[in-house]
């Protein structure tokens, strides 16, 4: 496998909401207070833009994420969290397993989207999830934590993404394996890159009010990392057995690894 382009991350932290350059702090805080924008419509404009699919998807890659079966204590990181969807899903997968989930934890850093997180999922009726302000850059968590770390659609808004990948590597455990499930820039899907460009912005317009927003979408897919490109970051941070599957004519992919014992 070849190495991560040198430019990739540059190239990256260049994607702002605003379509304008910027240096990785202000591509930070840019994309932060956008999501905070969009917290209210995201998992509308969600469903509406994928047509329902990235549920199928997160599914899909909680299987993926191989949690351990009939153990108990349980703890999963959820990285860019968003709205906490996550969650749920990874609720659904423990009741119909033999293990019993201890904790979810979900991290991320727009305040607005924590704040719909934990409406929806109130610790007095869900005491084993919780939602925490963070970076993804530097997790604010110990060496060998979580039974598994998972990031979804998030991936790309990061301005340093083998950092990012690195961090969730220090914080599972031993054996525990590390997910990404994101956008891919080599669609083999037609049409792709006009729904992406035209139709998409509209949409966003129409629910959300915020056009610019949707057309980032867009942007930040295109100077994403390709799979290959995403295995050999998962490859650098110290994975093994990394693999990758693409989604949906390889609009969407994920890779995972296993942190060595």
């Amino acid at each position: 496998m070849s190495p991560l382009p040198p430019n990739a991350v540059s190239d990256l932290s260049s994607v702002t909401p605003s379509g304008q350059a910027a240096l990785p702090e202000e591509k930070a805080a840019d994309v932060q207070a956008m999501f905070d924008r969009i917290a209210r419509t995201y998992d509308l404009l969600n469903d509406c833009i994928s047509f329902g699919m990235h549920r199928q998807w997160k599914r899909r890659a909680i299987q993926r994420l191989q949690l351990p079966k009939g153990q108990d204590n349980i703890h999963v990181l959820d990285v860019c969290t968003g709205t906490g969807d996550l969650a749920g899903y990874f609720l659904e997968s423990f009741e119909k397993s033999e293990s019993l989930l201890s904790r979810i934890t979900g991290l991320d850093f727009s305040q607005e989207m924590l704040a719909i997180a934990r409406k929806r999922f109130p610790q007095s009726q869900f005491p084993a999830i919780s939602f925490e302000q963070g970076d993804a850059m530097a997790l604010p968590y110990a060496d060998n934590t979580f039974d598994a770390a998972i990031i979804s659609f998030g991936l790309r808004n990061i301005v340093d993404i083998p950092k990012a990948i690195a961090e969730m590597t220090r914080v599972v455990k031993p054996g525990a394996w590390v997910l990404n499930l994101d956008t891919s820039p080599t669609p083999k899907l037609p049409g792709y890159w006009l729904y992406f460009k035209t139709v998409m912005p509209i949409i966003g317009r129409l629910l959300s009010m915020d056009p610019k927003a949707y057309a980032y979408l867009s942007q930040s897919t295109e100077k994403f990392l390709s799979p290959a490109a995403l295995v050999s970051v998962f490859q650098q941070a110290g994975l093994r057995q990394v693999a990758c599957e693409n989604l949906m004519f390889a609009s969407v992919s994920m890779q995972w690894g296993q942190k060595p014992v």
